[in-house]
């Protein structure tokens, strides 16, 4: 039976405590390399009506505050939050700005708070032109601002795929997160896609010498989910194919999102994070070859790099739940 006095406080352990002797705790037998806030599906629209979801059925914006609020109060010291992508929920242009905007003030506040930066992906339900104005511009304002901070963009072509790097502070070295747009410009494909311009490049990437923790954040996830049905929108199986050669043995963790169910996978060995959404769930125990979502189950994903004694590159990755009374159904 555990006593009180076993159990450990998350704000002495996340983020940096130390390996040795703690008067309460007793000795730790890890070290923490690097938390990751991993959140994803934010679905934020426009003020007034969506052309694309005109009676969304969940208030995505209540959701994302209730979030950021329960980890604002977590006390957790994350070294980044990475936000995998349907940032927006279909809109585009002026109106895809505007939830950039909500999106970018929520978790940069958020951030400020935590002390920490935040990473954006796109996923199929983003506008690269609008996510490279309202949301990769200021990332870059700040990044040339604090020289803790490095991001390095694949191309600067509006319509171009939005891959960059960015290199933040861990615990134990640096950690570089290598952020791959896996969207395609087509309403009717939800499936995820890597061409090979951009294979080559997060290649030759990972090729070089690094002496810290990588990750990689995508929207699509490169394993089917949960339920059959859901595989239709899972990344292309032949771009997983080339995929898996390229970040075997090479990546800590891949962080996605896209099906709007909270889980966890391997994908050619690398622990792989797949974030809730914001706006609809699945339900897991729902018949499998359907899928039948509700607006509830809103959470996020803790991702915790670790170093055991018997596995040095453990990843440790808790769904953190968040479930607003005002997006209940």
């Amino acid at each position: 039976m555990m006593t009180s006095d076993a159990v450990i406080d998350l704000r002495d352990v996340a983020g940096g405590a130390d390996d040795g002797a703690d008067g309460n705790h007793g000795e730790r037998l890890d070290h923490d390399d690097a938390l990751i806030i991993h959140m994803s599906d934010t679905h934020i629209s426009a003020r007034g009506v969506n052309p694309i979801r005109s009676h969304p059925h969940y208030d995505a914006r209540a959701a994302l505050d209730a979030d950021c609020a329960r980890i604002a109060e977590s006390g957790l010291k994350p070294n980044l939050i990475a936000v995998s992508g349907d940032i927006c929920d279909a809109e585009v242009g002026n109106r895809a700005c505007e939830a950039y905007r909500y999106v970018w003030e929520k978790v940069d506040a958020l951030a400020a708070d935590l002390g920490c930066p935040a990473v954006y992906a796109m996923g199929n339900h983003d506008d690269r032109a609008a996510f490279r104005s309202t949301l990769l511009k200021p990332l870059l304002a700040k990044a040339a601002d604090d020289s803790h901070i490095s991001v390095a963009v694949r191309t600067d072509g509006p319509e171009d795929p939005v891959d960059y790097v960015m290199t933040v502070p861990g615990v134990s070295g640096e950690l570089r997160a290598i952020v791959l747009d896996t969207s395609i410009p087509d309403p009717t494909d939800d499936q995820g896609a890597v061409l090979d311009d951009q294979l080559a490049w997060l290649s030759a990437l990972l090729a070089q010498p690094f002496a810290g923790n990588t990750i990689l954040v995508m929207h699509h996830p490169p394993v089917a989910p949960w339920q059959d049905r859901a595989r239709l929108w899972h990344m292309h199986p032949q771009d997983a194919e080339r995929l898996a050669p390229v970040v075997q043995g090479r990546l800590r963790a891949i962080l996605c999102g896209h099906v709007h169910l909270a889980s966890s996978a391997t994908f050619a060995g690398v622990p792989v994070s797949i974030a809730g959404a914001h706006s609809r769930n699945q339900d897991p125990l729902h018949a499998r070859d359907l899928t039948y979502s509700w607006a509830a189950n809103y959470s996020c994903n803790l991702v915790l790099l670790r170093n055991t004694a018997t596995d040095p590159d453990q990843v440790l990755i808790t769904p953190a739940l968040i479930a607003p009374e005002s997006s209940a159904e």
